[in-house]
């Protein structure tokens, strides 16, 4: 009987893998494989608003703007446990976003434009990009 399931990039890879946990047993987890798709992941940092940026809403366009998501920063995911604190968004066989902006719980917005998919950006509310972590390779800081 499963009763906790939370979800995370363990190979930074842009795959969400899943670790489900079960009544008085092992704990399983389903490492995906990946497909050919393109994704972009965003973790928030909020200096206003909380450290973690929960709540913030981000609304991502691609494709022309013809195609966009809606996320919502939460924590919580499931009964005793808690998923990774990073939003990804799935951008289909298109190699970039065309805008992401996240409206911050303290009110601030934050816009950016062109945004590489195939990485996880690191945003600071007020500031930009403060970091990227291309998949499959350490973090590094804008422009190094």
């Amino acid at each position: 009987v499963a009763r906790g399931a939370a979800y995370a990039d363990i190979d930074n890879d842009g795959f969400l893998d899943v670790l489900v946990t079960t009544n008085a047993g092992p704990a399983f987890l389903f490492h995906n494989e990946g497909g050919t798709n393109h994704s972009l992941r965003l973790k928030l940092v909020g200096t206003k608003s909380n450290r973690d940026g929960i709540g913030a809403v981000v609304h991502v366009t691609w494709d022309n703007n013809k195609d966009q998501q809606w996320k919502m920063l939460r924590s919580g995911s499931s009964y005793l446990s808690q998923s990774e604190l990073v939003l990804t968004f799935g951008l289909g066989a298109q190699p970039k976003a065309d805008s992401v902006e996240i409206q911050w719980p303290s009110g601030q917005v934050d816009k950016l434009s062109n945004v590489n998919a195939g990485q996880t950006v690191t945003v600071e509310e007020g500031k930009g990009v403060v970091a990227n972590r291309p998949y499959g390779k350490p973090v590094t800081a804008p422009g190094k």
